[in-house]
């Protein structure tokens, strides 16, 4: 019961936020305990003495409801539970039955006004709780509706049918009070004395006895804990007991009394803790979460995101960018974290998914103090990094007002789901993505070894070009350097290898070497089609999953299809030429001639060469743009 306890610390820790709803109206804030939310699609507004003043239809983005619940309410399905306080039209419109044929309803109103009266008499009521109840048994809430054409009715005066409100339909409208007083703020889900007035109410009527296995303590427990963890459509739930007549007691417990007992405001404060903060920072793909948080709300690198948004944030991006620049940026906001993180800061680590639609399962669960975690993080965002060019960022407004992006150069390790990308593609089943997830995890928190399989993938994807977009493939490209020398970085002890981002002149490994001569042999094919005016995919593009697979013959290949272009251009290849002998040279011809296919560092070579191709031709358009203005400044001089 390790994961409640520590969300259960969470809550008490950061009571200050509770019912507050933060700068983003979407996100759902820490709620109070017996509360839970629902969307809404009505809101009514009365006076402090109960009279209708008006009311109106909500937006989408503003219907999210802080509500009361009972234990019933929270897990009702068909039965006749209703909330507190807002609920569906059935629930709190007493002429609910003179609109609809089904003559039936009148007891879920009844049942209703029966719950709102007991707080309402109790020694815990609240006056804005008070108006909601007098304006209700006046029973005219439909047609106060229809009179403000919230919702329509037929020619027989019955509630139109198919007309929808949000995604229900009208007759299942949810409704929420507003109660216009002296009080500043007269929306009704918002207040803290009406949280607090139905908390005591509600704990005071609690009367189960029995042993919390969390606290320790005998206190009134709970059954019925609440769902809604991941969004506010999750039925799943974490601990659950219903299932009497299966298997799931026989032969071990008589009743679901003797496998855990739950207090109820401990399990409430845990899962209120949870949901708030998966909707505040966890990682959702599909129906699967991830999150990370210290138990004191301290902020934390966000371990599910790239190095740039996970460590770095908004803070500037460096014009110019290396690996000594990167360690140095790294370290420094390492410490920076670690000004609100020491040994006693206690780190949880997190992840749930949802095999059936009823049951929540922990599928990740890590413990960790604070240096350990920030060292953890350090190593992963260290040691898994390449310099990728795919990540878009807000850049402003355009002339129209409308925002506006620019990709960045970065360097770092990519995200999980980058890496998913990389490793299979954008069109990978929701199934496979959670896989992959789960398989990184651990690498990234427990130091564990990337799985080859993944590394393996990406290199044969990269491998063939013309199977994805340009873009695409550039970007799987950056991702799979990444992978690759993180993997040869985690080899034990000696195997251990580090391989540097920009070019080695001087390495002697086979594959490396044989990447080489496949970017040089792409950069004469491609120079020679741009001095021809043709736009197509060179022979080294076309070839180079063969020339993974079997390099020396498909070198020959290459060579022949490129002697053509190389006596077309003469001279103006003629560094190139001497490249390629020169790196050719650097094989000893056993090795060179040898029948076994390439490592995945093929692929770093390749990437290095080509990189150091297009720097200079980033340099060569700088140094003419820079020769044009000077003649432009020249001649306004010599006209002045």
């Amino acid at each position: 019961m390790s994961w409640i306890h520590k969300l259960y610390d969470t809550y008490e820790n950061c009571k200050n936020e509770v019912g507050v709803a933060g700068t983003d109206e979407k996100k759902t804030p820490l709620l109070p305990i017996a509360h839970s939310t629902q969307n809404a699609q009505i809101e009514i507004i009365i006076n402090g003495d109960g009279n209708f003043l008006s009311a109106r239809a909500l937006n989408k983005n503003e219907t999210v409801t802080i509500i009361p619940v009972t234990e019933d309410s929270a897990a009702r399905g068909n039965g006749n539970y209703p909330h507190p306080l807002c609920d569906k039209l059935q629930y709190v419109a007493g002429d609910y039955i003179r609109y609809v044929e089904k003559k039936n309803g009148q007891e879920f109103y009844n049942k209703y006004i029966e719950q709102l009266e007991s707080w309402c008499n109790s020694s815990y009521c609240n006056r804005k709780v008070n108006a909601v109840l007098s304006y209700l048994k006046t029973k005219t809430l439909i047609s106060d509706l229809i009179g403000q054409k919230i919702i329509s009715s037929d020619d027989k005066g019955l509630l139109s049918k198919g007309v929808k409100m949000g995604a229900s339909d009208q007759s299942d409208a949810f409704i929420r009070f507003r109660v216009e007083n002296s009080d500043l703020d007269s929306a009704i889900w918002l207040d803290k004395q009406v949280y607090e007035s139905y908390i005591n109410y509600y704990l005071s009527i609690q009367r189960e006895v029995d042993l919390c296995y969390v606290k320790g303590q005998a206190i009134p427990c709970s059954d019925k804990h609440p769902a809604k963890v991941r969004n506010t459509g999750d039925k799943s739930k974490l601990i659950s007991a219903n299932d009497t007549e299966g298997f799931t007691y026989r032969g071990r417990f008589v009743d679901r009394t003797q496998v855990v007992r739950v207090g109820y405001e401990t399990t409430q404060k845990a899962h209120n803790a949870l949901r708030w903060l998966i909707d505040k920072q966890g990682y959702k793909n599909g129906d699967q979460v991830v999150i990370a948080w210290g138990t004191e709300n301290q902020v934390l690198p966000q371990i599910m995101d790239d190095t740039q948004d996970s460590m770095f944030g908004e803070e500037e991006i460096p014009t110019v960018s290396t690996e000594k620049e990167f360690a140095k940026r790294l370290n420094k906001a390492i410490a920076g974290y670690g000004c609100d993180l020491d040994t006693k800061a206690e780190i949880v680590i997190m992840g749930v998914d949802a095999a059936t639609i009823g049951r929540l399962s922990i599928t990740y669960y890590r413990e960790l103090d604070g240096w350990d975690f920030l060292k953890r993080i350090e190593r992963w965002h260290g040691t898994c990094i390449w310099k990728h060019s795919y990540k878009k960022v807000s850049d402003g407004l355009d002339e129209k007002g409308k925002p506006k992006s620019k990709y960045i150069t970065f360097i770092g390790s990519p995200s999980p789901r980058d890496i998913t990308f990389g490793a299979y593609g954008d069109k990978v089943s929701d199934k496979l993505k959670k896989a992959t997830v789960e398989r990184l995890l651990p690498c990234i928190i427990d130091g564990a070894k990337l799985p080859y399989d993944l590394v393996n993938s990406s290199v044969n994807r990269v491998s063939n070009p013309l199977s994805m977009e340009h873009w695409e493939w550039e970007k799987a490209l950056t991702i799979t350097c990444a992978l690759i020398r993180k993997y040869r970085y985690d080899k034990p002890g000696k195997l251990r290898e580090e391989w540097d981002m920009s070019l080695d002149e001087r390495q002697k490994n086979r594959s490396y070497i044989f990447g080489r001569l496949l970017a040089i042999a792409q950069q004469i094919e491609e120079k020679a089609l741009y001095y021809a005016g043709e736009k197509r995919a060179t022979n080294a593009e076309r070839l180079m999953h063969q020339f993974k697979i079997h390099p020396y013959r498909t070198w020959g290949i290459i060579t022949d299809k490129l002697r053509p272009y190389m006596v077309r251009l003469g001279t103006k290849v003629t560094n190139l030429t001497e490249l390629m002998t020169k790196v050719n040279a650097m094989l000893p011809y056993e090795e060179f001639t040898r029948q076994q296919k390439l490592e995945d560092s093929y692929i770093l070579g390749y990437y290095c060469q080509r990189e150091v191709f297009i720097e200079e031709k980033k340099q060569r358009i700088e140094e003419s743009q820079k020769k044009k203005l000077e003649k432009i400044n020249e001649g306004e001089n010599e006209h002045e």
